[in-house]
This record gives structure tokens, C-alpha cells and sequence, in this order.
């Protein structure tokens, strides 16, 4: 689904470029940056936080997974 239609973004091309990234963005700004892109009119913001929160949310699991000392410092 095209969740960016000024930079014809889709959601697999965010979600593998976040899943990808060496380096996760923390913004929207920085998610357009990071995929070469620049933001146009606006409206896919909330969407694109939306995916960014969910990338963010699933790498800090994978650390968790990784070093339990995350976990235990999160409870």
C-alpha cells in the first residue's frame, strides 16, 4: 500500500528499509532522510510514525532477546 503518494512510498518498502536500517531513525524527518526522500505535503506523518513506533517496538524486542539485562531494567 502506497503510504507516502508525494515520494511514492509504500509500507514494504518503509518497513524493510526500518527493518534494514544500521542506524533506526527516531523521526519521521529522519525516516525520509534515511530512505533518500524528502517530506512533501504531510498527511502520511501519522502513518509513517505508526510504522516507525512499530520498527522501533519489534528492535527493542530483538534486544531484549539478545540481553536480557534490557528486560530486566525496562520491568
Amino acid at each position: 500500500m502506497i503510504v507516502c503518494s508525494c515520494n511514492a512510498l509504500s509500507d514494504r518498502h518503509v518497513r524493510t528499509h526500518l527493518a534494514n536500517a544500521p542506524t533506526m531513525p527516531r523521526t519521521v524527518r529522519d525516516t525520509f532522510r534515511s530512505c533518500g526522500k524528502t517530506p512533501g505535503c504531510g498527511r502520511c506523518a501519522r502513518t509513517l510514525r505508526c510504522l516507525l513506533r512499530d520498527a522501533l517496538a519489534e528492535r527493542a524486542g530483538d534486544v531484549a532477546q539478545i540481553n536480557p539485562e534490557v528486560q530486566r531494567s525496562a520491568a
